[in-house]
């Protein structure tokens, strides 16, 4: 039977929300598996290589097989990154309430310094996921390449922002969807708006070598 109009709406929507809470459930399933800790970064990982493949239509292979086989590869490598993360925003955070301590104009230049290093960061933060499941490039480009993109396609970038902070709110006022929803929607979001951004830079490349 073919579905059309409003019925086929309802249909995807219907869909999604069965596959986004199926693939919470295995987030948090694979993150307990890691032992918590150790588990976080390449649950997350998974979940992105997931979300990836239903973006671009690729079921081929099955949610939970797709998710066990990415854990398991990017299990060292993605607690690699974690680790480079939370070290640099540890730092940074230091570093700011270092600075802040003092209203001595000397400690105001390096306050803006590192609090401008702070948003690259966080930029980098928000496109790093997107950037590591979609391409193929040397360990230390990811970083490169999800700062980059985060500069340049700044529309996207605040999208994602503004995506995370509806889902906040959301999450906040019907806390009954936290436990459905809580890490693969707003993965969703960011791989959502990063994948726009990749296909808007090959068409502009595209465009460039025509």
């Amino acid at each position: 039977m073919q579905l059309n109009g409003l019925m086929k709406v309802f249909f995807n929507a219907g869909e999604w929300v069965i596959k986004l809470v199926y693939a919470n459930v295995l987030w948090i399933v694979f993150t307990i598996i890691g032992l918590g800790i150790l588990g976080i970064m390449p649950a997350t990982v998974a979940l992105f290589t997931l979300l990836r493949q239903w973006i671009i239509g690729n079921e081929q292979s099955s949610a939970f097989s797709t998710f066990w086989n990415c854990f398991k590869k990017e299990f060292i490598r993605a607690n690699v990154i974690g680790v480079i993360f939370v070290a640099i925003g540890y730092i940074l955070r230091m570093d700011i309430i270092f600075l802040k301590s003092s209203s001595e104009l000397m400690y105001q230049i390096p306050l803006v310094i590192v609090l401008s290093v702070g948003v690259l960061y966080f930029i980098t933060l928000l496109n790093f996921f997107p950037v590591y499941v979609h391409f193929d490039i040397k360990f230390y480009q990811y970083f490169k390449y999800a700062l980059i993109i985060g500069i340049t396609q700044l529309a996207s970038t605040l999208m994602m922002i503004f995506g995370a902070v509806i889902l906040f709110c959301l999450y906040w006022y019907f806390s009954g969807l936290i436990p459905l929803f809580c890490m693969s929607l707003i993965s969703l979001n960011l791989m959502w708006f990063g994948y726009r951004a990749f296909k808007k830079i090959e068409l502009e490349q595209k465009t460039v070598n025509e």
